[in-house]
């Protein structure tokens, strides 16, 4: 099989839910190893594609979903999907969502029965949209049962794979860049700059996800910032007065450095956001890219690590697939 990268880059938004649990651990983990590859034509299953696109999803947790709405050209970084099918029927592709705090999103209900309703705070307003009853899925060779999914959010005409899939399933997401790869992995390879996560700021005590501390320079000043690593998102984006800086391409658009002691420096194009609740900094693919060629998340019962690869330094994979748990 092969994996998919989308150009897009996200603005945020949350999805404030009722509560519910999420999936049983996966029962089966077989090889996932996708490839990227690039084409200018219509786009087919596999490829990465290298048109603007309207819409993506980013940041979410139990209760908290974000989402974007922009267009972007064709130089942005990728976002990765994998496969994805519901009682052995595939229904596309569903963004893999490190900045996800949840296990499925889909785009609409594909015959499963709706039982709930969640209430959605979006950077346009509040809307609602509707949550499955449970169900069997594979995504990506990894065959579970989701107590449900979210449904419908209309800034994300899309699937999402969140980070609550990886650690349910005790699945390692390994991204590589340089080779246009994302892998489900048994383990982490050995070597390169293992990070712990840090542990998510107080209102948002129940996102246990990708949570960094980095540096962000811009205006001649620099601010310290708790910032999650989304791979969700293709376009890092900023509380707006973190850095008072001159807009560079617009209003809400500014250039800065941001720095991670492990990782090394990136200088990217931020977008600012005045929605309260959501993660300081949200560092996007973009940075990702910038600051290393091969990523590995492994997402512990509580908290997890990254590891980095910078760019010329291989990583010694594992063997990718495993036996039934």
């Amino acid at each position: 099989m092969r994996i998919r990268g989308h150009n897009r880059k996200c603005r945020a938004s949350y999805i404030r839910t009722h509560g519910h649990a999420s999936v049983d651990h996966a029962t089966r983990l077989e090889t996932g190893n996708w490839r990227l590859e690039t084409r200018r034509s219509k786009p087919s299953f596999g490829r990465l594609v290298r048109t603007p696109f309207l819409r993506c999803l980013s940041v979410v947790m139990a209760g908290l979903l974000t989402g974007c709405g922009e267009i972007f050209s064709s130089a942005s970084a990728p976002l990765f999907v994998a496969p994805l099918s519901i009682g052995g029927v595939p229904i596309g592709d569903a963004i893999i969502d490190t900045g996800g705090g949840y296990e499925l999103m889909l785009r609409e209900s594909f015959g499963l029965r709706i039982v709930d309703r969640v209430e959605v705070l979006a950077f346009g307003g509040r809307e609602v949209v509707d949550v499955t009853e449970a169900f069997r899925f594979e995504a990506g060779g990894v065959e579970s049962t989701a107590d449900a999914a979210i449904v419908g959010l209309s800034v994300c005409e899309c699937n999402g794979l969140g980070f609550m899939f990886f650690r349910k399933a005790n699945v390692v997401l390994g991204l590589d860049f340089a080779e246009g790869n994302a892998r489900f992995l048994s383990e982490v390879p050995k070597g390169g700059t293992r990070v712990p996560f840090e542990a998510p700021p107080g209102h948002l005590g129940q996102f246990d996800s990708a949570f960094v501390l980095v540096d962000v320079s811009g205006g001649g000043v620099t601010h310290r910032v708790l910032g999650l690593l989304d791979t969700g998102t293709n376009g890092t984006v900023m509380r707006r007065g973190i850095i008072e800086a001159v807009a560079d391409l617009t209003p809400n658009r500014v250039r800065v450095e941001i720095h991670h002691q492990g990782f090394g420096t990136a200088s990217v194009n931020v977008g600012l956001f005045d929605t309260p609740g959501l993660p300081d900094i949200i560092l996007g693919t973009d940075v990702m890219r910038e600051w290393a060629d091969e990523w590995y998340f492994a997402f512990a019962a509580v908290g997890g690590t990254v590891i980095a690869f910078p760019d010329g330094v291989e990583s010694v994979a594992p063997v990718f697939s495993v036996a039934a748990r």
